[in-house]
This record gives structure tokens, sequence and C-alpha cells, in this order.
């Protein structure tokens, strides 16, 4: 299969896959999250690989899901974008090898929840990440309910409710990623790290990451249905319109709760 918003290559058992949308920032289309599935769900097949490593193609990691001018969606191709973050997500989850997330630069929104679905992650010092998504007049839907329960509750409200970042020091305290490396390094250390499996058992490995996934699927699941649905209630409401009407219109939004 030829893929049109990623890139891959094999370095010896590794497999790297690079999100390579550079104009848009690494935003996640519907077609960038059905390749990306696509390639975590083959990832079984392939006796060679053993383990996967994905990064962004530019100073983004992903910059979260690329829906566009919601006014004009109906709820039906909004519930068709949900529904494809989630089968990302659970090919990420259910993955026979594991998914080292290279951060170099910025992961937010969605972005910032690929970095949490990964197995492990490394992350350049200058990376940051957060859903920033109420300092634009939203709220953080799809993009945080999977992260939630990994997430002090403390930091998980500063990030959702105030839009506050965290650095590449801070993820690592609140357990977002492995390791912190020099600037421009991530992809390096997390090469070295997937070179590892090399010599490890692969059944062994994909047990224990069925066994995690068991354990956790049901709950991850539905997190992440119930940020469908507050995506679809939020892009709906008068709050949601006036988002996009009050930058059409070069002026302050004047909020309306419902």
């Amino acid at each position: 299969m030829e893929f049109t918003t990623i890139l891959t290559h094999r370095e010896a058992s590794t497999l790297y896959v690079q999100i390579n949308r550079p104009e848009v920032d690494n935003k996640l289309s519907i077609a960038c999250m059905q390749e990306l599935r696509t390639l975590f769900e083959r990832s079984a097949q392939d006796k060679i690989c053993r383990a996967i490593v994905l990064s962004g193609n530019s100073d983004w990691f992903c910059s979260g899901g690329e829906l566009g001018d919601f006014r004009k969606k109906s709820i039906l191709e909004i519930r068709t974008f949900g529904a494809a973050f989630i089968s990302l997500h659970l090919a990420m989850q259910n993955c026979a090898r594991p998914i080292i997330a290279a951060v170099e630069g910025k992961a937010f929104g969605g972005g910032c929840s690929l970095v949490e679905a990964c197995d492990l992650a490394i992350a350049a010092e200058d990376a940051q990440f957060a859903v920033p998504e109420i300092l634009d007049g939203l709220a953080p839907a799809m993009g945080f309910s999977g992260m939630f329960s990994n997430l002090p509750k403390k930091k998980a409200m500063a990030m959702g409710l105030l839009g506050e970042k965290l650095d590449a020091a801070q993820a690592l305290a609140a357990g977002l990623v492995n390791q912190v490396v020099p600037r421009q390094c991530a992809l390096q250390a997390a090469g070295e790290m997937a070179a590892k499996f090399a010599g490890l058992t692969p059944t062994g490995v994909r047990l224990f990451k069925e066994m995690y996934a068991d354990m956790g699927q049901r709950d991850y699941e539905n997190r992440l249905k119930i940020g469908q649905g507050m995506m679809i209630s939020l892009f709906k409401s008068k709050d949601g319109m006036e988002v996009l009407n009050s930058r059409d219109e070069n002026r302050h939004p004047i909020w309306c709760e419902e």
C-alpha cells in the first residue's frame, strides 16, 4: 500500500514512521489516521519488524486533529472523524509491536494524545505538550479523553481548563514520556530504544501488550467515546459556532452558555 500522508523506512528490525504533513503542522486528517491505523494493524504480519518509531516531519510532532470548518460539518461527519480517531488509538493499543514516540517540537491536542497512546516515548529537551483548545474558545475532548486518567488530577485540570503547557521535564515527571534527551536527539534515542527489542522474544512482547491492553481496554475505549460525544456537542453548540464566527468577523467572541 502506498501512503500519502506518512513516510516509512526500515533500519534493521525497526520500522520508522513519520507523519508527513508539514504544511499543516502534521495535523491528523481522516486519511492520515486511516493510514497510521492500517500500518499498525499490519505490523503483526511483518516478521522482520520488532518495534516502530513514530515521529513528525516538521517542528511539530503533531498539532492535533484536522476537522476544518465544523460549522459546515454534519453530526455524521463529525462522528466519522471521531470514529477514525478512536480506531487509530485502539489500533495503537492493540498493535503487536511496541510503538515508540520520538517527540521533537510540539505535541498539541490530539498530538499529545498520540504520544500517550504510544507504548514508550522519548522527548527532546525543547519539546512541548498541551491540549490548548480552551484558549481557542473550545475545550479538550477526544485529544484529552484517552490520556486523562494517566495524569494527576491537578495537572490534568491545569492543562484542560487553563491550557497550561508541559515542557519535556514536566512531561517526564508526569509520566507522559520515558526519557528526555538533547535537542534533535529524540529520533536517535528512540531508535536505540527500539533496537533493544531485536533481542527480545516477540511473542513475549506481544503477549504483555495484549495483557496490558485487556486490563484497560473497555475503560480506554469508553473514555474515547465520551470524548467523541463531547466533541459533537461542543462543535454544534452556540459557543462552538461563535468561535469561528468571531474569527471571521475579527472580533472577540461573545459567549452564550447553553
